[in-house]
């Protein structure tokens, strides 16, 4: 794992480490997993923009409700600065067409 974060920061590129009791979670480009690596995706990200007071409520359900309203999976990483929003490639268009009707400016 350790040489995939090393990578990831060197590159700029967005990674990001969980552990919890029953997994450590890597997220990251798929060309820079482990090779013995459960991969899912490939995925679009997108990053909401921060700093975002950590007393801000509603971010992120303002983002889901809109994705899950036409069905397509969605996969949320929070940081300290602002969250990053994940989905299918294949549901990219839907997915971008029901952000921005829903209000979101996409850039």
């Amino acid at each position: 794992v350790r040489s995939v974060l090393e990578d990831q920061i060197t590159a700029g590129a967005f990674a990001s480490v969980t552990r919890t009791p029953h997994e450590i979670s890597v997220v990251c480009p798929s060309d820079s997993a482990p090779s013995d690596a459960r991969i899912d995706g490939p995925w679009v990200a997108l990053i909401v923009g921060g700093p975002i007071a950590f007393e801000t409520t509603g971010i992120v359900s303002s983002l889901v409700s809109p994705l899950s309203a036409v069905a397509c999976p969605v996969f949320v990483v929070s940081t300290f600065d602002g969250d990053v929003l994940m989905f299918p490639v294949g549901h990219a268009t839907r997915a971008e067409a029901a952000l921005s009707d829903a209000g979101h400016v996409l850039s």
